[in-house]
């Protein structure tokens, strides 16, 4: 490909995001999804090289796609001149993607590192089995969320007891503004509020 077709086809790749992202086209971004999925997921198996993450790497590129159409809008498309930009914020999103996955999975593990702790005494089994209660809470927890922002504020909230406006500060590429972080908090904990798997789980733990 020459200089001049380079430019031609960076050019009609930056009028394709820009029909994504300014015009809100679901289309356009099924044919980003389409045209660039391959090397969303080589930059993810190459954070998967790197991070603890069990994760599939097609599966982090996609909700690492999903959380740059979530954070962009048209007022943002500004900020990016051309399209190496764009796709460097695409690969941005994967790493951060990745992050969150080797965080969560992280969580996870000491949580069940703790559960399988051998039971050396009898007044150590009902310590274990609050830690076994606690992984399948947990688990269950993260199933009840239903995208990105609820899964990192989820995170953020009860592993490492931040608020809101803490959070916001730490993520505001994902949150349009801290209104939005309080907004998907009180949705996401009324769900789990009235989900009668989490009541259920809850009540065997505290149960005589």
């Amino acid at each position: 490909m020459t200089s001049s077709e380079d430019t031609a086809a960076d050019l009609e790749g930056y009028r394709l995001f820009q029909k994504a992202i300014v015009d809100r086209s679901a289309e356009a971004w099924a044919t980003i999804a389409d045209r660039y999925r391959r090397v969303l997921v080589a930059w993810a198996n190459h954070c998967c090289a790197r991070m603890p993450i069990n994760e599939p790497a097609a599966d982090i590129a996609d909700r690492a796609l999903a959380r740059a159409w979530a954070a962009l809008s048209p007022t943002h498309f500004a900020s990016f001149p051309d399209l190496r930009s764009l796709l460097a914020y695409l690969r941005t999103c994967v790493t951060a993607t990745s992050i969150d996955y080797a965080r969560e999975q992280a969580a996870l593990s000491r949580i069940e590192q703790l559960a399988q702790h051998e039971v050396v005494s009898p007044p150590c089994e009902q310590a274990v089995l609050e830690k076994l209660h606690l992984a399948d809470l947990w688990r269950l927890l993260l199933e009840t969320t239903m995208n990105d922002q609820e899964r990192l504020i989820l995170r953020e909230s009860l592993l490492y007891a931040l608020p809101p406006r803490a959070i916001y500060a730490r993520h505001a590429d994902q949150f349009s503004d801290i209104t939005q972080v309080y907004r998907t908090k009180r949705n996401l904990f009324n769900r789990l509020q009235h989900n009668h798997a989490i009541h259920r789980l809850c009540h065997d733990e505290i149960a005589p």
